[in-house]
């Protein structure tokens, strides 16, 4: 179990251990131990550092007067305000449940030590807390990982190594599948995390399999290559020989998933915008026989609209500036600052360099076995999205139907995803809906025009995505083999509160109030009931039950998302009636909170990290989710085969059926 972001300690011998040894030579000095019992030193609270180091000046039955260390400053306060702290012995210490005084102060200030001094990782009794150093550090390469392999947690500093060791070791030994469970608020490092338990896994459970690693052909990604679509000459065995060995597939399913799916957020520079499961499965020797991924909640909407300060996927800008001359005529590529879809948001990221970070990509592509017509079809999907955007509806006044008044750019939109164009604006201009048993063509003004274009953008990024995450997962798993156990890495987005959160900040955040009282209940409530079963002296504490109150107001049958949907069926429902259900039927829940200024948001929800204030601005669209059928029929007929097949599963919601 991992708790908050990927972490490292920076030693120079990148053992993740020089550090420990040395911090323990110097606090287990008598010396230090009898200073620390002369000053008598409490924790006190600070209005703004939480809890500050005192000395006791002197006490009576109730009180303490205590003089603050950092400035020498005299206080008398209550007792109950105080806090013990820990001998010096206890000094950055690597598993928190060692301390004899196990407080809130106590924790923090440990974690603040070590965190100071580079030891991030910090066992907490069954859990690893990982502190996040928003920097590469050097502790990840194969000696680290082969000084971790098959040591008790004991031996070894704590590192996300022994976290993933323990769990290959517990599945080999027990016959038991494990799973790890990344945890922590946006930008904590879940997704870096859940890349190291990988490497390690990749590492330890495939490389003796032949004994050697194969080297990896013909992954160049020079000029030309993807504009062409030769006839694909391998057979399936000689394409697995070019890519290379399964463990190396699975390692780069990572930076193909991040350049889709992950983009730059006001509290991370590279936040996933979707949550992932993923499955590696193993045989009976131990070895990695195949791994599967499930992905949840992308976030969709970023593809047409970004706050500011953020960017919409990686993959755009990447794509927009890693392509040659020709590469950029072919798919009718313009600079970035042409595409309206990316204008909301933030188009320069410093320090990275969007262009060799597209060759990257395609290349993990390439090693996953990606053929090019493949990757160019992808690729004409995601220029023909931020081509959606560009597309300008007018409308003269005193009329109900926009007009098209130039189709440039539908022509360009239409060549890449093989429509007809007539067709095609026709779809959104004057589109064929059912009337009784007729069908007549209905005139859409421009608002309706733009949405029903966004929407599209956006099934189509989600569709394109969706194939994306099926052919790795035929590549990780092209044996067909479920394996004999498996280890199950979860990777969801992490709570988010922003200045402005809207309907996926819902979903992201009730995910988590899920995922922690699972948390909670697995690790705190079955273990209480244990100590009752066995007869030990226990007091139970409440630790699950306490988030259901949030839990029910967001899922119960009159709860924000049943009302929602409730909503979405009554064709006048509007944003504002549905806030003014929420109001009807919670406005005295516990959890709930009508707003003091119903400008600032429209209401507030307790979650277990605290409130969160959110907008109701279109949310009745974004549940319903609506596309028009003309033009997901032209979709699903085009004659590019990769987009007619994406397209093809029947599960649309249409908005002329709303």
């Amino acid at each position: 179990m991992l708790n908050g972001g990927i972490g490292n300690n920076n030693n120079k011998n990148e053992d993740g251990g020089g550090g420990p040894l040395a911090a323990r030579m110097r606090i287990t000095d008598p010396m230090l131990q009898a200073e620390w019992a002369k000053k008598r030193l409490i924790w006190v609270p600070h209005e703004t550092e939480g809890f500050v180091k005192a000395s006791i000046i002197s006490e009576d039955a109730d009180t303490y007067t205590v003089e603050f260390v950092e400035n020498g400053h005299q206080l008398r306060l209550s007792k109950d305000d105080c806090q013990k702290m820990n001998p010096p012995k206890f000094d950055k210490v690597e598993d928190m449940a060692d301390l004899t005084c196990l407080n809130e102060p106590s924790v923090f200030d440990n974690l603040k030590q070590r965190y100071y001094s580079e030891l991030i990782y910090t066992y907490s009794g069954l859990f690893c807390v990982v502190m996040n150093p928003y920097k590469k550090l050097p502790i990840y390469s194969e000696a680290v990982i082969e000084s971790y392999k098959g040591k008790k947690r004991n031996e070894r500093p704590p590192h996300v190594f022994a976290i993933a060791d323990c769990a290959y070791r517990s599945m080999l030994q027990d016959h038991e599948d494990q799973s790890i469970l990344c945890t922590g608020e946006s930008g904590a490092g879940k997704t870096e995390n859940t890349k190291k338990v990988i490497q390690y896994l990749a590492h330890v459970a495939g490389a003796t399999r032949l004994g050697h690693h194969n080297k990896l052909v013909n992954t160049s990604t020079s000029n030309g290559l993807l504009c062409s679509s030769p006839a694909r000459s391998h057979s399936s065995v000689d394409q697995i020989n070019l890519v290379g060995e399964l463990e190396q597939q699975l390692l780069q399913a990572n930076p193909i998933l991040e350049a889709f799916g992950n983009s730059k957020t006001v509290k991370n520079d590279n936040s996933s915008r979707f949550g992932k499961f993923i499955r590696i499965n193993f045989d009976l020797a131990g070895y990695i026989s195949g791994a599967n991924i499930e992905f949840y909640l992308l976030e969709k909407s970023r593809t047409c609209r970004q706050a500011n300060d953020e960017r919409s996927f990686h993959v755009f800008y990447q794509f927009l500036r890693g392509t040659s001359a020709e590469e950029k005529a072919s798919f009718l590529l313009e600079d970035v600052s042409k595409y309206k879809f990316l204008q909301n948001g933030y188009i320069t990221l410093p320090n990275v360099d969007d262009a060799a970070e597209f060759h990257n990509t395609i290349r993990s592509m390439k090693i996953m076995g990606f053929h090019d017509d493949e990757i160019n079809s992808v690729l004409r999907v995601v220029s023909a999205v931020l081509l959606l955007g560009n597309i300008e509806f007018k409308q003269e006044k005193n009329s109900d139907q926009a007009t098209l008044p130039d189709d440039t750019v539908a022509q360009k939109i239409c060549h890449l995803l093989g429509l007809p164009v007539a067709d095609f604006t026709k779809a959104f201009l004057r589109p064929r809906i059912k009337v009784g048993r007729e069908h007549v063509q209905k005139a859409q003004n421009k608002e309706q025009a733009e949405f029903g274009v966004e929407a599209i953008g956006k099934a189509c990024y989600e569709r394109m995505f969706k194939w994306l995450v099926s052919r790795i997962n035929k590549s990780l798993d092209r044996t067909r083999r479920t394996g004999t156990s498996f280890i199950g890495i979860l990777d969801i987005a992490g709570f988010e509160i922003f200045k402005l959160n809207s309907f996926e900040q819902l979903c992201i955040n009730y995910t988590n109030e899920k995922l922690q009282q699972l948390f909670n209940n697995t690790m705190f409530v079955l273990e209480q009931e244990e100590y009752q079963r066995e007869g030990i002296d226990w007091q139970f504490i409440d630790f699950g039950l306490d988030l259901q109150p949030t839990i029910e107001l967001i899922e119960k049958p009159t709860g924000i998302l049943a009302l929602l949907d409730e909503q979405c069926i009554f064709p006048k429902a509007t944003d504002k009636s549905f806030v003014e259900k929420l109001f009807t039927y919670h406005e005295k829940h516990e959890k709930f909170v009508v707003p003091e200024m119903r400008s600032k948001s429209d209401f507030a929800v307790m979650h277990y990290a605290g409130r969160v204030d959110y907008y109701s601005d279109k949310w009745l669209m974004k549940n319903m989710d609506p596309l028009n059928e003309n033009v997901v029929q032209l979709m699903q007929n085009s004659t590019d085969q990769f987009l007619a097949g994406i397209w093809k599963d029947g599960k649309e919601r249409f908005f002329f059926d709303i």
